[in-house]
């Protein structure tokens, strides 16, 4: 971090170049046949603070370069927000990121902010969502009002792209049911608390869903193949319940929805377990054992999910060496096809500004049959490994 003025004027941020190898050639003939796969992407960062840190100015945009996918070449506002605190409340009022969640596999609880797809498909990369955020701490637990008067469409990768549905998605072509609309005005609420060492959080969301029903387009008549897939986004009400509770070297963890508006209410959870074991052999590595349960009770009418019955496990090692050396690694199983989605990511920092990053997706048991009904069908020969230099300044 440089600090360009003794006032607390900081700019920040970093800038990396990614080099994405596919393990094998594209599914379908339209598709990039490049396998390494070269990307450029940057996050500058500029925080201005006053009145003895009472206000402060946030500006964060991001933009990437993909040399095969138009629509992975994107330019996005993730912070663009003015914050005012004082001792019994604060407000934000711009364009923000809120994150909600507790648990590894999937954030089922994580609702503000749209999924950029095209950066990650773990959709943990946001984009920047118009709100107005009230925060008011009290005794009784911290009470978050949130007033979202802007929806943003998902990200979805481009015909020529990889990691994409069968068949691609348009995202030029999003539709809304009903009231629903860019302009709609949604909100949501949420009170958090934590007793003892268990923190708890409870929310209620109500507006324009950010996962979109996929439907089919059929370009060249009934009886052919369908030629795109149309988002429809709905509205919908979704109440949601987070836990976290610290037992010794346990930590468990909850996460579930109950949500109306697409097909018949239903209801979804994720929950699971890790236990550390600190200082692995005499060393000061930590390692990390995870364990959990998804389940997902929509119905076919409603956004499709890999993620109906599936048990997840990983293993996560914290290396707690000067250049904060990181790994995870984790399976998430379908427990009906056996499909799998593996994920390993790495970190090293290299001196004070550089730092190595190393993702790797698999993506094994995916049926090619059922493309209507398997969401993963069109990922199933995309397994790959990427490798990131970044530089922060």
């Amino acid at each position: 971090m440089i600090i360009t003025n003794a006032y607390a004027a900081e700019w920040s941020g970093f800038a990396a170049i990614d080099f994405r190898t596919y393990v094998n050639a594209p599914v379908f003939p339209e598709q990039s046949n490049l396998r390494f796969v070269p990307s450029g992407v940057a996050q500058p960062e500029f925080r201005h603070e006053w009145g003895n840190g009472s206000n402060r100015f946030t500006f964060i945009p991001f933009g990437r370069v993909d040399a095969i996918d138009e629509h992975r070449t994107h330019f996005d506002l993730r912070e663009f927000n003015w914050l005012y605190q004082n001792p019994k409340w604060n407000i934000r009022v711009g364009v923000g990121r809120v994150f909600w969640g507790v648990t590894e596999s999937r954030h089922l609880v994580d609702i503000i902010n749209q999924i950029d797809l095209v950066e990650n498909i773990n959709g943990e990369e946001k984009l920047g969502q118009p709100m107005v955020s009230l925060n008011i701490p009290s005794a009784y637990g911290n009470f978050n009002f949130l007033y979202l008067p802007f929806f943003r469409d998902r990200t979805f990768p481009a015909l020529h792209g990889r990691l994409r549905f069968v068949p691609p998605v348009d995202q030029n072509a999003s539709e809304f049911s009903g009231n629903a609309g860019r302009w709609h005005q949604d909100w949501a609420v949420r009170w958090s608390r934590t007793f003892g060492n268990v923190d708890i959080g409870i929310a209620h969301f109500m507006g324009v869903g950010r996962e979109p029903r996929l439907l089919p387009r059929f370009d060249n008549g009934f009886n052919t193949n369908p030629t795109a897939l149309v988002p429809v986004y709905d509205l919908i009400q979704q109440t949601s319940l987070d836990a976290q509770a610290s037992l010794g070297n346990w930590l468990f963890k909850l996460e579930a929805i109950t949500r109306s508006g697409q097909g018949k209410r239903f209801a979804a959870v994720v929950a699971g377990a890790e236990y550390t074991h600190y200082g692995l052999l005499g060393t000061d590595i930590d390692v990390g054992l995870l364990a959990e349960y998804l389940y997902d009770g929509r119905d076919r009418t409603a956004p499709p999910t890999p993620f109906n019955n599936d048990v997840f496990f990983g293993m996560r090692f914290a290396f707690n060496d000067a250049q904060n050396s990181q790994l995870l690694a984790g399976v998430t199983t379908d427990v009906e096809t056996q499909a799998k989605i593996g994920t390993v990511t790495a970190s090293r920092r290299i001196g004070e500004k550089w730092k190595i990053e190393l993702e790797s997706r698999f993506f094994e048991n995916i049926s090619p049959d059922h493309p209507r009904t398997e969401i993963l069908t069109g990922y199933r020969k995309d397994s790959y490994i990427q490798f990131r230099i970044a530089r922060y300044f």
